[in-house]
């Protein structure tokens, strides 16, 4: 799965009513193929960029801590789903998520830009 599919689902997801009951398991399956999305999203690519261009070492370094907190705060989502008590905040937080993969998936393509598109010069 692709992560805008991922993100697409769960912006589908966060559309039904919080009172709704198929809202809790919908959202848990949104979460869930967002995660796998996110999981498989730069399989690999982080050290072909790096081999490619050194020169982006510190940014691809800020990437991986932006993966790393978005998977975290993922992991922490998924399970204030499973906390019956949690209610309408759920939503803003799932909202907060989305800008968040959204945010890390525009810093991704902005540093393969930089990577692969961008003339440093000195080149002949």
């Amino acid at each position: 799965m692709e992560l805008l599919g991922g993100i697409q689902r769960m912006e589908h997801a966060i559309q039904t009513p919080v009172g709704d009951p198929a809202w809790r398991p919908a959202m848990s399956r949104a979460v869930a193929q967002l995660k796998a999305a996110f999981a498989e999203h730069d399989s690999g690519l982080y050290a072909k960029v790096l081999d490619d261009a050194p020169r982006l070492a510190h940014d691809l370094d800020d990437l991986v801590g932006h993966h790393r907190s978005v998977w975290t705060a993922l992991d922490e989502f998924e399970d204030r789903l499973r906390d019956p008590g949690a209610g309408e905040d759920l939503r803003w937080e799932a909202d907060r998520l989305i800008q968040e993969v959204w945010q890390y998936r525009q810093k991704g393509a902005d540093l393969l830009y930089e990577a692969y598109e961008t003339d440093i010069g000195g080149e002949t």
